[in-house]
């Protein structure tokens, strides 16, 4: 198992992600190749007078085809439900199963498994948890006077309203 996911991962592309969704919602714009065929796609939403535009919104990152291409690829891990958590009394009457793992890994064993299945997702965001050393600052609250240290009276009175300072100050 953990074999065929490292040779179907060597082959692996950014989009075969979201050309697999492709494939299973749209699969007669796709060829006997297996090619994606958007002229074909273009001409239904033509004659549908469906209006097409490049703009739009878009997240940009360093490293977003990375993030794609990892999505792209099959897991090569083994995630197993934590059975102590689960079969605690306070669990045990419970349909919720507790997975303890690489976030990335675990989702994709969940969509494997339990694809149409599961009502909710619950994910411990990977910062602050305590187990790397690794500690996220997310608490960027300050008073008043620790803006005046960190900007300065001369950069507060350029940058702020009057009405503001009348408060801070």
């Amino acid at each position: 198992m953990i074999r065929d996911a490292h040779e179907a991962n060597a082959a692996a592309t950014p989009a075969d992600f979201e050309l697999a969704r492709l494939r299973a919602a749209l699969p007669e714009y796709f060829d006997k190749d297996g090619d994606f065929r958007l002229d074909r796609l273009q001409g239904a939403l033509s004659s549908a007078d469906v209006s097409m535009t490049r703009e739009g919104y878009e997240l940009k990152f360093l490293g977003k085809s990375y993030a794609k291409y990892l999505t792209s690829t099959r897991t090569e891990t083994v995630v197993v439900p934590d059975l102590e958590h689960n079969a605690k009394a306070t669990n045990a009457e419970s349909e919720n199963l507790y997975i303890v793992g690489d976030n990335l890994d675990a989702l994709k064993h969940l969509l494997g498994s339990y694809a149409g299945k599961v009502k909710c997702i619950y994910i411990d965001p990977p910062y602050n948890t305590g187990s790397d050393g690794f500690v996220y600052v997310d608490d960027f609250g300050f008073a008043a006077k620790d803006l005046v240290e960190k900007v300065g009276p001369r950069g507060i009175m350029s940058r702020c309203p009057a009405e503001f300072l009348r408060r801070i100050i």
